[in-house]
């Protein structure tokens, strides 16, 4: 079996709405985006979604992700990293 070089990423932020009625309860409303970064970039990816997010946690455990141990990888353009833009394509399958 192929080794994960990846760990899930699950960023979370939250937002207070206006209440529907006046005097009503405001809204909380949840964002969240989940990524399965390479090791090789985790820190760097961290950093930069603890400035953009309320709540970044990473799994202990690797994660392949849906795209399984050959799907394609991206790196993010924003990142301060060399290969920022970049898409490696997935693996074939053989």
């Amino acid at each position: 079996m192929p080794e994960i070089t990846k760990r899930r990423v699950t960023m979370t932020s939250y937002v207070a709405r206006p209440p529907a009625e006046p005097g009503g309860e405001p809204f909380i409303e949840t964002h969240q985006a989940v990524d399965f970064v390479p090791v090789e970039i985790l820190d760097l990816y961290v950093a930069d979604a603890q400035a953009r997010w309320q709540h970044v946690t990473v799994s202990d455990e690797p994660d392949a992700g849906p795209g399984g141990y050959d799907g394609a990888t991206h790196i993010p353009d924003h990142l301060d990293h060399p290969d920022a833009g970049t898409t490696f394509p997935a693996n074939e399958v053989n």
